[in-house]
């Protein structure tokens, strides 16, 4: 597989540690740009996919056993869309042509954080389940994480052949994203290291420990740390949150204690009574918790810390509480 900068062993010790130039790899696509041009020379896309996964990476692998990700569904997938998928290899070039601001953008993030490494990405086509997500992958002696990025959930262009997306692109997002995601994923796995590691790493995303407020914490701070990192955001769902915060933020907090992904609208689908609302406003919500927290910190530093490792429902709802009190005064 091709990769871009030199590799360095991953590990999970976590601790401080030299900054050194993540891997992006992009043989996935190469290996799905082969299948497109099977495709092209005759071969069905149910045989064409099935010799693309059989050569995909352990990150692809781990990402398809994650989201139940099939040859017979990325077959699908490319039959419903197939102008769409055809132009997928070619993020390969633009990912290359920002390369260098990707780099810098996580050196800045490293910098942040109290512990750990930032990770390979390795990007992908799949079937427009989900986007970026850490993974673990198979190592000598333990896994490893890599980030795996499904560029099919984050390619639209001014030149997408919209007559594919009859009922609306969904929660797919712009190509000049994708930088974006690969930071945002890094700072989960920051996250997770400043938390002790995969052995004492606190799950947020089940009933038993988590709820609403836990997902947008811990969302929105990977968000707000991007933005610190690269002055990047995803889309333009903050213009808005910006005009419609005091609503939000009432509708929010009546279902922060609510379990994870309880409510449609906020982190997934759509909500029943808010049609106007963009894909995943609750990413939003938590960027500006963990941003009113930092900026109204007697020590930001200690704050920025606190972002990375911050999980403890006691220790969330101070903050969801000050940043409420902060827009309706009381």
């Amino acid at each position: 597989m091709k990769m871009i900068k030199t590799a360095f062993c991953l590990s999970l010790v976590w601790g401080a540690s030299a900054y050194a130039d993540p891997e992006l790899h992009f043989g996935d696509l190469q290996e799905f740009n082969a299948a497109l041009q099977a495709i092209e020379a005759g071969e069905s896309p149910l045989t064409a996919m099935e010799s693309y996964v059989a050569q995909a990476s352990p990150a692809f692998q781990a990402y398809a056993e994650r989201y139940d990700t099939s040859t017979a569904s990325i077959a699908d997938a490319y039959a419903e869309r197939p102008n769409y998928y055809s132009g997928l290899p070619a993020l390969e070039a633009y990912i290359s042509m920002r390369e260098d601001e990707i780099v810098l953008a996580l050196s800045r993030l490293q910098a942040m954080a109290p512990a750990g490494e930032v990770v390979p990405t390795y990007f992908l086509v799949a079937d427009q389940r989900a986007g970026g997500t850490p993974v673990l992958t198979p190592g000598e002696a333990r896994p490893r994480i890599n980030i795996a990025v499904a560029v099919d959930m984050i390619a639209l262009t001014a030149d997408t052949d919209m007559t594919e997306f009859p009922d609306g692109t969904g929660g797919r997002a712009n190509a000049r994203d994708l930088p974006q995601v690969v930071v945002h994923e890094n700072a989960h796995v920051l996250q997770l290291a400043s938390q002790g590691g995969l052995e004492a790493y606190r799950s947020i995303y089940n009933p038993e420990g988590g709820s609403m407020l836990a997902v947008a914490v811990r969302e929105g701070c990977a968000e707000y740390l991007t933005y610190l990192a690269s002055g990047w955001r995803l889309g333009d769902r903050h213009i808005y949150g910006e005009a419609n915060e005091l609503a939000l933020w009432s509708e929010f907090e009546a279902v922060m204690d609510a379990p994870p992904f309880s409510v449609p609208g906020w982190f997934a689908g759509s909500h029943p009574d808010h049609a106007e609302w963009p894909p995943q406003i609750g990413y939003w919500m938590g960027f500006q918790i963990c941003e009113y927290y930092h900026q109204n910190a007697a020590d930001p530093a200690a704050a920025i810390r606190d972002l990375f490792s911050l999980y403890r429902p006691d220790d969330l709802r101070p903050l969801a509480e000050a940043y409420g009190v902060s827009l309706t005064g009381n």
